[in-house]
Protein backbone atom coordinates (compact mmCIF):
# COMPACT_ATOMS: atom_id res chain seq x y z
CA UNK A 1 0.00 0.00 0.00
CA UNK A 2 1.08 3.55 -0.51
CA UNK A 3 2.11 5.23 2.70
CA UNK A 4 1.71 8.80 1.47
CA UNK A 5 -0.40 10.72 -0.96
CA UNK A 6 0.60 11.03 -4.58
CA UNK A 7 0.47 14.43 -6.20
CA UNK A 8 -1.91 14.31 -9.15
CA UNK A 9 -2.71 17.02 -11.68
CA UNK A 10 -6.29 17.61 -12.82
CA UNK A 11 -8.13 20.64 -14.09
CA UNK A 12 -10.53 20.88 -11.16
CA UNK A 13 -10.34 18.74 -8.06
CA UNK A 14 -12.09 18.15 -4.80
CA UNK A 15 -9.79 17.16 -1.95
CA UNK A 16 -10.91 15.11 1.03
CA UNK A 17 -8.71 14.94 4.10
CA UNK A 18 -8.99 12.07 6.53
CA UNK A 19 -6.91 12.45 9.64
CA UNK A 20 -6.46 10.32 12.72
CA UNK A 21 -9.18 8.63 14.74
CA UNK A 22 -9.99 11.99 16.28
CA UNK A 23 -10.16 14.35 13.33
CA UNK A 24 -11.43 14.59 9.81
CA UNK A 25 -12.20 17.38 7.38
CA UNK A 26 -13.40 18.01 3.87
CA UNK A 27 -12.35 20.94 1.77
CA UNK A 28 -12.43 22.20 -1.79
CA UNK A 29 -9.23 22.74 -3.72
CA UNK A 30 -9.99 24.53 -6.95
CA UNK A 31 -7.41 25.47 -9.50
CA UNK A 32 -6.28 24.94 -13.02
CA UNK A 33 -3.78 22.26 -12.05
CA UNK A 34 -4.25 21.50 -8.36
CA UNK A 35 -3.29 18.63 -6.12
CA UNK A 36 -6.16 16.20 -5.80
CA UNK A 37 -5.33 13.77 -3.05
CA UNK A 38 -4.75 13.90 0.65
CA UNK A 39 -3.63 11.38 3.18
CA UNK A 40 -4.25 10.60 6.80
CA UNK A 41 -2.81 7.95 9.05
CA UNK A 42 -4.75 5.10 7.49
CA UNK A 43 -6.45 6.21 4.31
CA UNK A 44 -5.85 8.13 1.14
CA UNK A 45 -8.93 9.46 -0.62
CA UNK A 46 -9.10 11.51 -3.76
CA UNK A 47 -11.62 12.60 -6.34
CA UNK A 48 -11.02 13.63 -9.88
CA UNK A 49 -13.91 15.97 -10.54
CA UNK A 50 -13.29 17.40 -13.97
CA UNK A 51 -16.44 17.93 -16.01
CA UNK A 52 -15.49 15.22 -18.50
CA UNK A 53 -14.14 12.36 -16.39
CA UNK A 54 -15.26 12.32 -12.76
CA UNK A 55 -13.47 9.51 -10.96
CA UNK A 56 -13.12 8.36 -7.39
CA UNK A 57 -10.07 6.64 -6.02
CA UNK A 58 -9.05 5.63 -2.53
CA UNK A 59 -6.50 3.32 -1.02
CA UNK A 60 -5.91 1.97 2.44
CA UNK A 61 -2.40 2.48 3.74
CA UNK A 62 -2.56 0.17 6.75
CA UNK A 63 -5.24 -2.50 6.39
CA UNK A 64 -4.71 -3.96 9.84
CA UNK A 65 -5.30 -0.60 11.44
CA UNK A 66 -8.38 -0.09 9.30
CA UNK A 67 -9.98 -3.10 10.93
CA UNK A 68 -9.66 -1.52 14.37
CA UNK A 69 -10.90 1.97 13.58
CA UNK A 70 -13.28 3.56 16.00
CA UNK A 71 -16.95 4.03 15.17
CA UNK A 72 -16.38 7.73 14.61
CA UNK A 73 -13.72 6.96 12.02
CA UNK A 74 -16.01 4.56 10.22
CA UNK A 75 -18.77 7.11 10.06
CA UNK A 76 -16.25 9.60 8.74
CA UNK A 77 -15.20 7.22 5.98
CA UNK A 78 -18.83 6.56 5.09
CA UNK A 79 -19.39 10.32 4.82
CA UNK A 80 -16.38 10.79 2.59
CA UNK A 81 -17.32 7.94 0.31
CA UNK A 82 -20.88 9.23 0.06
CA UNK A 83 -19.52 12.56 -1.18
CA UNK A 84 -17.31 10.67 -3.58
CA UNK A 85 -20.21 8.71 -5.04
CA UNK A 86 -22.28 11.86 -5.56
CA UNK A 87 -19.41 13.47 -7.45
CA UNK A 88 -18.71 10.42 -9.58
CA UNK A 89 -22.35 9.87 -10.50
CA UNK A 90 -22.75 13.39 -11.81
CA UNK A 91 -21.18 12.54 -15.13
CA UNK A 92 -20.02 8.97 -15.70
CA UNK A 93 -17.59 8.45 -18.59
CA UNK A 94 -17.79 5.47 -20.91
CA UNK A 95 -14.43 4.11 -19.74
CA UNK A 96 -14.07 3.65 -15.96
CA UNK A 97 -10.92 4.89 -14.29
CA UNK A 98 -8.80 2.56 -12.17
CA UNK A 99 -7.99 3.44 -8.56
CA UNK A 100 -4.31 3.72 -7.89
CA UNK A 101 -2.14 1.84 -5.42
CA UNK A 102 -1.58 -1.82 -4.63
CA UNK A 103 -4.64 -3.92 -3.74
CA UNK A 104 -4.98 -5.20 -0.19
CA UNK A 105 -3.91 -8.72 0.67
CA UNK A 106 -6.63 -11.37 0.34
CA UNK A 107 -8.32 -12.96 3.30
CA UNK A 108 -8.18 -16.71 2.76
CA UNK A 109 -9.77 -18.01 5.95
CA UNK A 110 -13.58 -18.11 5.84
CA UNK A 111 -15.13 -15.68 8.28
CA UNK A 112 -17.34 -16.80 11.12
CA UNK A 113 -21.12 -16.90 10.59
CA UNK A 114 -22.63 -13.44 10.44
CA UNK A 115 -19.46 -11.85 9.09
CA UNK A 116 -18.97 -10.56 5.53
CA UNK A 117 -17.99 -13.31 3.08
CA UNK A 118 -14.80 -13.78 1.14
CA UNK A 119 -14.77 -12.12 -2.25
CA UNK A 120 -13.70 -13.87 -5.44
CA UNK A 121 -14.29 -13.53 -9.15
CA UNK A 122 -14.10 -15.09 -12.55
CA UNK A 123 -12.44 -12.73 -15.02
CA UNK A 124 -12.50 -13.30 -18.77
CA UNK A 125 -9.13 -14.68 -19.85
CA UNK A 126 -7.86 -14.90 -16.32
CA UNK A 127 -5.42 -17.70 -15.34
CA UNK A 128 -5.44 -19.33 -18.81
CA UNK A 129 -3.45 -16.50 -20.34
CA UNK A 130 -1.79 -15.34 -17.16
CA UNK A 131 -2.90 -13.29 -14.19
CA UNK A 132 -3.08 -9.90 -15.88
CA UNK A 133 -6.92 -9.89 -16.08
CA UNK A 134 -7.04 -10.82 -12.40
CA UNK A 135 -4.57 -8.08 -11.48
CA UNK A 136 -6.58 -5.56 -13.49
CA UNK A 137 -9.78 -6.42 -11.62
CA UNK A 138 -7.99 -6.30 -8.28
CA UNK A 139 -6.67 -2.84 -9.13
CA UNK A 140 -10.19 -1.72 -9.99
CA UNK A 141 -11.74 -2.88 -6.73
CA UNK A 142 -8.72 -2.05 -4.58
CA UNK A 143 -8.39 -5.50 -3.02
CA UNK A 144 -6.80 -8.81 -3.91
CA UNK A 145 -9.24 -11.59 -4.68
CA UNK A 146 -9.58 -14.28 -2.04
CA UNK A 147 -10.83 -16.74 -4.70
CA UNK A 148 -9.78 -16.96 -8.36
CA UNK A 149 -12.33 -18.85 -10.45
CA UNK A 150 -12.07 -20.24 -13.98
CA UNK A 151 -13.60 -22.94 -16.20
CA UNK A 152 -12.09 -26.20 -17.43
CA UNK A 153 -13.47 -29.13 -19.40
CA UNK A 154 -12.72 -32.82 -18.97
CA UNK A 155 -10.61 -32.54 -22.12
CA UNK A 156 -7.85 -30.65 -20.33
CA UNK A 157 -5.00 -32.53 -18.73
CA UNK A 158 -3.81 -31.62 -15.27
CA UNK A 159 -1.74 -28.44 -15.46
CA UNK A 160 0.06 -27.57 -12.25
CA UNK A 161 1.09 -24.16 -13.58
CA UNK A 162 -2.53 -22.98 -13.72
CA UNK A 163 -3.05 -23.73 -10.06
CA UNK A 164 0.33 -22.37 -9.01
CA UNK A 165 -0.45 -19.16 -10.87
CA UNK A 166 -3.96 -18.80 -9.46
CA UNK A 167 -2.89 -19.47 -5.87
CA UNK A 168 -0.03 -16.98 -5.75
CA UNK A 169 -0.32 -14.44 -2.98
CA UNK A 170 -2.59 -16.68 -0.93
CA UNK A 171 -5.50 -16.75 -3.37
CA UNK A 172 -7.74 -19.84 -3.43
CA UNK A 173 -8.14 -21.52 -6.85
CA UNK A 174 -11.60 -22.74 -7.85
CA UNK A 175 -12.55 -24.39 -11.13
CA UNK A 176 -15.84 -25.29 -12.75
CA UNK A 177 -15.04 -28.75 -14.17
CA UNK A 178 -17.31 -29.54 -17.10
CA UNK A 179 -17.63 -32.84 -19.03
CA UNK A 180 -19.01 -31.37 -22.24
CA UNK A 181 -18.18 -34.41 -24.38
CA UNK A 182 -17.98 -37.15 -21.75
CA UNK A 183 -21.15 -39.02 -20.84
CA UNK A 184 -22.18 -39.75 -17.29
CA UNK A 185 -22.34 -43.46 -18.16
CA UNK A 186 -18.72 -43.49 -19.30
CA UNK A 187 -17.60 -41.63 -16.19
CA UNK A 188 -19.47 -44.12 -13.98
CA UNK A 189 -18.07 -47.11 -15.86
CA UNK A 190 -14.47 -46.02 -15.41
CA UNK A 191 -13.71 -44.99 -18.98
CA UNK A 192 -12.02 -41.82 -17.69
CA UNK A 193 -10.44 -43.23 -14.54
CA UNK A 194 -6.89 -42.85 -15.86
CA UNK A 195 -7.62 -39.22 -16.63
CA UNK A 196 -9.17 -38.67 -13.19
CA UNK A 197 -6.24 -40.39 -11.49
CA UNK A 198 -3.76 -38.11 -13.24
CA UNK A 199 -5.69 -35.11 -11.98
CA UNK A 200 -5.86 -36.51 -8.47
CA UNK A 201 -2.12 -37.23 -8.42
CA UNK A 202 -1.36 -33.74 -9.70
CA UNK A 203 -3.65 -32.14 -7.14
CA UNK A 204 -2.06 -34.13 -4.34
CA UNK A 205 1.42 -33.05 -5.45
CA UNK A 206 0.27 -29.44 -5.65
CA UNK A 207 -0.60 -29.69 -1.97
CA UNK A 208 -2.57 -26.49 -1.51
CA UNK A 209 -6.35 -26.27 -1.35
CA UNK A 210 -8.20 -26.62 -4.65
CA UNK A 211 -11.94 -26.02 -4.91
CA UNK A 212 -13.57 -28.07 -7.67
CA UNK A 213 -17.12 -27.64 -9.03
CA UNK A 214 -17.86 -30.77 -11.09
CA UNK A 215 -21.05 -30.76 -13.16
CA UNK A 216 -22.00 -27.14 -12.32
CA UNK A 217 -25.65 -26.08 -12.67
CA UNK A 218 -26.67 -29.70 -13.10
CA UNK A 219 -30.35 -28.78 -12.66
CA UNK A 220 -30.29 -26.56 -15.76
CA UNK A 221 -31.34 -27.93 -19.14
CA UNK A 222 -28.55 -25.94 -20.84
CA UNK A 223 -25.95 -28.43 -19.51
CA UNK A 224 -25.33 -31.85 -21.12
CA UNK A 225 -25.03 -33.53 -17.67
CA UNK A 226 -28.57 -32.44 -16.76
CA UNK A 227 -31.69 -34.62 -16.71
CA UNK A 228 -30.90 -37.78 -14.73
CA UNK A 229 -30.33 -36.91 -11.05
CA UNK A 230 -29.60 -40.47 -9.92
CA UNK A 231 -26.99 -40.96 -12.64
CA UNK A 232 -25.31 -37.64 -11.87
CA UNK A 233 -25.12 -38.52 -8.17
CA UNK A 234 -23.40 -41.80 -9.07
CA UNK A 235 -20.95 -40.05 -11.41
CA UNK A 236 -20.17 -37.39 -8.78
CA UNK A 237 -19.43 -40.00 -6.14
CA UNK A 238 -17.24 -41.95 -8.55
CA UNK A 239 -15.11 -38.88 -9.30
CA UNK A 240 -14.70 -38.09 -5.61
CA UNK A 241 -13.84 -41.71 -4.78
CA UNK A 242 -11.10 -41.77 -7.43
CA UNK A 243 -9.52 -38.65 -5.91
CA UNK A 244 -9.78 -40.07 -2.40
CA UNK A 245 -8.16 -43.32 -3.48
CA UNK A 246 -5.17 -41.27 -4.70
CA UNK A 247 -4.97 -39.35 -1.42
CA UNK A 248 -5.94 -35.98 -2.94
CA UNK A 249 -7.61 -34.81 0.25
CA UNK A 250 -6.67 -31.18 -0.41
CA UNK A 251 -9.39 -31.04 -3.08
CA UNK A 252 -12.61 -29.51 -1.76
CA UNK A 253 -15.79 -30.44 -3.61
CA UNK A 254 -18.19 -27.60 -4.39
CA UNK A 255 -21.75 -28.63 -5.30
CA UNK A 256 -23.33 -25.73 -7.19
CA UNK A 257 -26.82 -25.98 -8.71
CA UNK A 258 -28.49 -23.05 -10.39
CA UNK A 259 -31.00 -21.15 -8.28
CA UNK A 260 -33.74 -22.08 -10.77
CA UNK A 261 -34.64 -25.63 -11.73
CA UNK A 262 -35.09 -25.83 -15.49
CA UNK A 263 -37.43 -27.40 -16.36
CA UNK A 264 -39.39 -26.47 -13.26
CA UNK A 265 -40.75 -29.93 -12.50
CA UNK A 266 -40.59 -32.06 -9.38
CA UNK A 267 -38.30 -34.60 -11.05
CA UNK A 268 -35.68 -31.90 -11.68
CA UNK A 269 -35.44 -30.24 -8.26
CA UNK A 270 -31.82 -29.57 -7.40
CA UNK A 271 -32.16 -31.54 -4.16
CA UNK A 272 -32.38 -34.72 -6.25
CA UNK A 273 -28.88 -34.07 -7.64
CA UNK A 274 -27.31 -33.85 -4.18
CA UNK A 275 -24.68 -36.61 -3.72
CA UNK A 276 -24.75 -36.46 0.08
CA UNK A 277 -22.93 -34.71 2.89
CA UNK A 278 -20.00 -37.15 2.75
CA UNK A 279 -19.29 -36.12 -0.85
CA UNK A 280 -19.70 -32.34 -0.65
CA UNK A 281 -17.46 -29.86 1.19
CA UNK A 282 -19.18 -26.66 0.06
CA UNK A 283 -22.84 -26.09 -0.73
CA UNK A 284 -23.06 -23.42 -3.41
CA UNK A 285 -25.52 -21.56 -5.61
CA UNK A 286 -25.31 -19.81 -8.99
CA UNK A 287 -27.69 -16.87 -9.41
CA UNK A 288 -27.95 -13.75 -11.57
CA UNK A 289 -30.10 -10.65 -11.74
CA UNK A 290 -31.08 -10.70 -15.42
CA UNK A 291 -33.18 -7.54 -15.11
CA UNK A 292 -35.07 -6.87 -18.31
CA UNK A 293 -32.47 -8.42 -20.63
CA UNK A 294 -34.83 -11.29 -21.51
CA UNK A 295 -38.54 -11.36 -22.37
CA UNK A 296 -39.58 -13.31 -19.27
CA UNK A 297 -37.18 -11.86 -16.70
CA UNK A 298 -37.60 -8.94 -14.31
CA UNK A 299 -35.39 -6.94 -12.01
CA UNK A 300 -34.81 -8.70 -8.68
CA UNK A 301 -32.76 -7.73 -5.67
CA UNK A 302 -29.95 -9.86 -4.29
CA UNK A 303 -32.13 -11.10 -1.44
CA UNK A 304 -35.08 -11.81 -3.72
CA UNK A 305 -32.87 -13.94 -5.95
CA UNK A 306 -31.29 -16.04 -3.22
CA UNK A 307 -33.88 -16.24 -0.41
CA UNK A 308 -35.69 -19.40 -1.51
CA UNK A 309 -32.67 -21.26 -2.97
CA UNK A 310 -30.68 -20.47 0.19
CA UNK A 311 -33.40 -21.99 2.38
CA UNK A 312 -33.44 -25.08 0.18
CA UNK A 313 -29.69 -25.58 -0.02
CA UNK A 314 -29.02 -25.02 3.69
CA UNK A 315 -31.56 -27.74 4.48
CA UNK A 316 -29.32 -30.29 2.74
CA UNK A 317 -26.40 -30.23 5.14
CA UNK A 318 -24.25 -28.30 7.63
CA UNK A 319 -21.49 -27.34 5.20
CA UNK A 320 -20.44 -23.75 4.47
CA UNK A 321 -22.42 -22.03 1.71
CA UNK A 322 -20.84 -20.13 -1.17
CA UNK A 323 -22.28 -18.09 -4.00
CA UNK A 324 -20.22 -19.68 -6.78
CA UNK A 325 -21.50 -17.34 -9.52
CA UNK A 326 -23.33 -14.05 -9.17
CA UNK A 327 -23.71 -10.82 -11.10
CA UNK A 328 -26.25 -8.16 -12.01
CA UNK A 329 -27.05 -6.43 -15.26
CA UNK A 330 -27.50 -2.68 -15.67
CA UNK A 331 -30.76 -3.14 -17.59
CA UNK A 332 -34.03 -2.66 -15.78
CA UNK A 333 -32.80 -1.09 -12.56
CA UNK A 334 -29.91 0.44 -10.65
CA UNK A 335 -26.93 -1.93 -10.68
CA UNK A 336 -24.96 0.20 -8.23
CA UNK A 337 -27.79 0.04 -5.71
CA UNK A 338 -28.06 -3.72 -6.29
CA UNK A 339 -24.36 -4.12 -5.50
CA UNK A 340 -24.64 -1.95 -2.38
CA UNK A 341 -27.59 -4.01 -1.15
CA UNK A 342 -25.64 -7.23 -1.77
CA UNK A 343 -22.78 -6.07 0.45
CA UNK A 344 -25.16 -4.73 3.10
CA UNK A 345 -27.26 -7.90 3.27
CA UNK A 346 -27.05 -10.05 6.39
CA UNK A 347 -29.97 -12.27 5.39
CA UNK A 348 -27.84 -15.34 4.68
CA UNK A 349 -25.51 -15.96 7.63
CA UNK A 350 -24.04 -19.23 6.34
CA UNK A 351 -22.66 -17.68 3.16
CA UNK A 352 -18.88 -17.56 3.51
CA UNK A 353 -17.86 -16.60 -0.03
CA UNK A 354 -19.27 -14.65 -2.96
CA UNK A 355 -17.72 -15.09 -6.43
CA UNK A 356 -18.58 -12.51 -9.07
CA UNK A 357 -18.89 -13.41 -12.77
CA UNK A 358 -16.99 -10.53 -14.36
CA UNK A 359 -17.58 -10.79 -18.10
CA UNK A 360 -19.52 -8.99 -20.80
CA UNK A 361 -21.32 -12.06 -22.08
CA UNK A 362 -25.14 -12.46 -22.33
CA UNK A 363 -25.20 -8.94 -20.90
CA UNK A 364 -22.57 -6.76 -19.30
CA UNK A 365 -22.02 -8.46 -15.95
CA UNK A 366 -18.78 -6.62 -15.22
CA UNK A 367 -18.15 -4.80 -11.96
CA UNK A 368 -16.95 -1.81 -13.99
CA UNK A 369 -19.86 -1.77 -16.43
CA UNK A 370 -20.27 1.81 -15.19
CA UNK A 371 -18.32 4.11 -12.89
CA UNK A 372 -21.27 4.21 -10.51
CA UNK A 373 -21.30 0.43 -10.16
CA UNK A 374 -17.55 0.30 -9.70
CA UNK A 375 -17.68 2.85 -6.88
CA UNK A 376 -20.50 0.89 -5.23
CA UNK A 377 -18.32 -2.21 -5.33
CA UNK A 378 -15.28 -0.41 -3.92
CA UNK A 379 -17.37 1.08 -1.15
CA UNK A 380 -19.03 -2.23 -0.37
CA UNK A 381 -15.69 -3.98 0.04
CA UNK A 382 -14.36 -1.29 2.37
CA UNK A 383 -17.53 -1.32 4.45
CA UNK A 384 -17.38 -5.11 4.64
CA UNK A 385 -13.86 -4.92 6.00
CA UNK A 386 -15.07 -2.51 8.67
CA UNK A 387 -17.98 -4.71 9.70
CA UNK A 388 -15.63 -7.69 9.88
CA UNK A 389 -13.72 -6.01 12.72
CA UNK A 390 -16.74 -5.46 14.95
Amino acid sequence: MRGRAERLEYETTKTLLFGSDETWAAMWALGTRGASSATGQNLTVGIKASTREPTVFFFINKPKQLLSWSLRSRLSLAFLLSLAMMTSCANSPATPQHPEGEPQQPVTTPLTPGKPPLFGAYTYGGVWGGMEPVYALETLVGQKLSIVHWYMSFDHAWDAKLFETASEGGRLPMIAWQPHRQSLDDIINGVYDTYLQSWAQGAKSFGGPIYVRPFPEMNGNWTPWHGDPAKLVTAWRHVVNVFRAEGANNVKWVWSPNITDEPRVDTNKFELYYPGTDYVDILALDGYNWGTTRPLTAWKSYEEIFATPYARVTALGPQPVWIAEVASTEQGGDQAQWISEMFASRAFPRIEAVVWFDENKETDWRIASSDKSLVAFQTGLVNSLQVASE
